[in-house]
């Protein structure tokens, strides 16, 4: 943002250094400043921690003093720690988990507080809302895609109800891609690694094309990988887990200086893949008996479960194709000193086929089946779909932002959102039973999904600063959310249902400013997530959630700014939870949707950052979330009477504990470079996959365990070559090779339950040159 709009506290803070991230992901000033002249000596490293800028409450502020949990991930760091898509979010913030779904790498699944949703039917909202330059992604299905140059990204823990709303009672990611620069600039980057892992990037700036005042910064990546579970019946590059990535990014920049500005981008993004690699884990003595005899009736081997990761399976191949194309518009004008009119707008489409999703790793099964008629030895399978999706969203944003004197700034805004999607999704299985004088048989069935579904909000917010001494300041705000929707299902039943819903939202903050280096907060809000309906469910909708949370906070630097320590306690009153219970029977894979009950989630969070002498850097984050159901009433299938499950029930794809440690040291002139050397460790305890155990027969076999990740990296960079600069490294992802597991899926009445792992040990080397 340019222009005369700056209030003294934006000011200060704007003259801050950027890019160094809250989270503890400390860099060089070779990644925060850019690269200098080729006759130039190499870059000083600081003595102390740099100063950060984030735009989380709309307005550019120094983040120690912002009174949010929030976190910063650099564009050097999303480099250090290979960030290629939103899954790799993992473990990079306190209480923060992110993975892709068991079916499709496309769907992410993220929590913060333990909060989140991993149902990827496009009817269910996220109560964690992930923006690309203040435009909202409208579903978490579709979302995992190429971050192409970024530069930085926000992770903002607890309910965002005033400034972000749009379902965010567990919190926000904003990420945030870098703009054009004023002077001319390319930068190449490839890269080779294991399981043929090949990647290049172009990344060109024009800089301002004469006295028009615009400028232009387009980026173009291809990446490309082999499956790391091997298919016999396949090429390699068509094994699980292959992939091929197409991703283009354009934006153009106006600003002359004067009161109005612009940014347009476009963005085009096409996967095409092999679904990632899913096997059984667990099975019914009779399912896996039947399936068993499979060679003995012309078919292939039946690949029994087990808790261990597979390196060989043989799926139906599962190719799957994701599009994204969005555009976005953001304009602002400032109308006086102290006032700035901004829009956003933004436009995006998504679009994604699956071809067969084969989620047992087994294929070519035969066996004897009684239906449909003529009775014999037919073709069979475990479970597969096929899946066709689309969805476009459009979004509009006005922010008026300003101040009164010297003491009052505010934020008022409007809002508005519509989406449309479509799901056909057919199933197909084999239903196992035992019929009297004959044996093990297998009943063949269908069942389809198919449905429109229409979203709409409209919004109106507003937030006030009020600073009452130079120290002491409070921060109020208020947004009121309508949201309408609308179900138009023809499988597998015929039905329309509308509804809409409203609510009120708040916060109030107390902001006191101890020293320069020392703020303290306190803060009370809400959050709300739309009601809606679950087109896999038998019942007629459900109504909101809501959320109330309490925390207080401190951002310290210590010691000369050579030690950064942020902490947070917060205590979260959750009511009306909606609960998508996965259930699968007879009549395929289905679910139950409703407000299930209340909980409260109360935890700590901790991030620590230290440079305790020149050249070394070391960081530490730890959340810790106590999640305690009061109340949670749901339908038993059995009896279908109505029961209090609270002393079981969990909450699904939620670690209880996360932490994540980091260290790096830099050595200054080598080879007319910066040398260094890094190492991360990320730990997630305990998850389980089910809401209520009791429905799901094995529940505990596919719970992922803790585990722990090491990813390292050993970088030479700043090294001229003759009027560019190169550097180049050399990284590991999960050295340890730890078998860990993503997602999980229970089947119940089919009889089978599966889990999708982590990806083994991956390495390889990058060489970036920028000139």
């Amino acid at each position: 943002m340019s222009g005369p709009f700056r209030h003294r506290s934006v000011r200060a803070a704007c003259l801050a250094t950027v890019l160094l991230p809250a989270a503890a992901y400390a860099q060089t000033a070779a990644d925060t400043v850019p690269p200098p002249p080729a006759a130039a000596a190499p870059p000083t490293e600081p003595a102390g921690l740099a100063d950060i800028v984030v735009t989380a409450q709309r307005r550019s502020e120094a983040l120690q003093r912002t009174p949010l949990a929030i976190t910063a991930i650099t564009a050097a760091t999303i480099e250090t720690r290979r960030i290629t898509d939103a899954t790799d979010l993992n473990g990079v913030a306190p209480s923060l988990t992110s993975t892709s779904g068991p079916s499709n790498k496309g769907h992410l699944v993220v929590f913060i507080r333990g909060i989140g949703e991993s149902e990827p039917i496009l009817t269910a909202d996220s109560p964690v809302s992930i923006y690309v330059d203040g435009v909202i992604l409208g579903r978490t299905t579709g979302s995992v895609f190429e971050l192409v140059d970024l530069e930085r990204i926000e992770v903002l823990r607890g309910p965002q109800g005033t400034l972000y709303g749009r379902n965010t009672t567990g919190g926000a990611i904003n990420l945030i891609t870098k703009k054009p620069t004023d002077a001319f600039g390319v930068e190449l980057l490839g890269s080779y690694g294991n399981l043929n892992y090949t990647q290049g990037r172009i990344s060109v700036d024009t800089g301002l094309l004469g006295e028009s005042g615009l400028k232009a910064k387009l980026s173009y990546i291809h990446r490309e990988r082999q499956g790391w579970v091997d298919d016999p019946a396949s090429p390699d590059d068509k094994d699980p887990g292959a992939y091929n990535i197409d991703a283009f990014r354009g934006v153009l920049a106006f600003d002359r200086g004067g009161a109005v500005r612009a940014t347009y981008a476009y963005d085009h993004a096409v996967n095409d893949a092999i679904i990632p690699p899913s096997q059984l884990t667990a099975m019914t003595p009779n399912a896996q008996a039947y399936f068993s005899r499979s060679p003995s009736v012309g078919g292939t081997p039946f690949i029994a479960p087990t808790s261990e990761r597979l390196k060989v399976l043989r799926p139906d191949r599962s190719p799957v194709r994701d599009r994204n194309i969005g555009h976005s518009f953001t304009a602002e004008v400032d109308l006086g000193p102290d006032t700035l009119l901004r829009s956003i707008s933004g436009w995006k489409t998504w679009k994604n086929r699956i071809v067969n999703t084969d989620l047992t790793g087994n294929s070519g099964l035969r066996g004897l089946v009684v239906s449909p008629a003529p009775p014999g030895i037919k073709p069979v399978e475990v479970f597969g779909a096929t899946n066709t999706r689309r969805q476009r969203q459009f979004s509009q944003e006005l922010n008026l932002i300003g101040g009164i004197g010297e003491r009052i700034d505010y934020v008022l805004g409007g809002y508005y959102f519509r989406e449309k999607a479509y799901e056909l999704n057919p199933q197909f299985y084999t239903f196992v039973t035992s019929i009297p004088g004959l044996g093990l048989a297998g009943i063949n069935l269908t069942n389809t999904l198919d449905y429109n579904h229409t979203s709409k909000s409209y919004a109106a917010f507003g937030q006030v600063t009020y600073r009452l001494t130079d120290s002491l300041s409070v921060i109020g705000g208020l947004r009121y959310t309508k949201d309408e929707k609308k179900l138009v299902q023809t499988q597998p039943s015929v039905r329309t249902l509308k509804n809409d819903w409203s609510r009120v939202n708040y916060s109030a903050t107390l902001q006191y400013q101890a020293s320069p280096d020392l703020m303290v907060y306190g803060r009370v809000a809400s959050g709300y997530k739309a009601g809606g309906f679950n087109a896999r469910s038998v019942n007629d909708g459900y109504e909101p959630e809501s959320l109330t949370a309490y925390e207080i906070g401190v951002k310290s630097q210590l010691l000369d700014r050579r030690l950064r320590v942020n902490a947070a306690l917060f205590w979260n009153d959750l009511k009306d939870k909606q609960l998508n219970q996965f259930l699968a029977g007879s009549g395929g894979a289905s679910s139950i949707a409703v407000n299930a009950g209340s909980a409260t989630l109360k935890g700590v969070e901790l991030e620590v950052e230290a440079a305790p002498v020149d050249g070394l850097r070391l960081s530490g984050a730890l959340g810790y979330v106590d999640r305690d159901f009061k109340s949670f009433i749901v339908r038993d299938p059995a009896t279908n009477a109505l029961i209090d499950v609270a002393d079981q029930a969990r909450f699904s794809y939620s670690a209880g504990t996360t932490y994540n440690l980091g260290a790096e040291y830099s050595v200054q002139d080598v080879a007319g470079g910066i040398l260094s050397a890094r190492l991360d460790y990320s730990y997630r305890s305990k998850v389980y996959f089910n809401v209520v155990p009791q429905f799901v027969p094995f529940d505990a076999l596919i719970a992922a365990p803790g585990f722990g990740l090491l990813d390292g990296r050993i970088q030479l960079g700043g090294v001229d070559l003759g009027g560019t600069t190169a550097t180049f490294s050399l990284w590991g992802k999960n050295l340890t090779n730890k078998l860990y597991r993503t997602s999980g899926t229970d089947f119940g009445a089919l009889g089978f339950a599966i889990n999708s792992y982590g990806e083994p040990r991956t390495y390889g080397v990058d060489a970036r040159i920028r000139f």
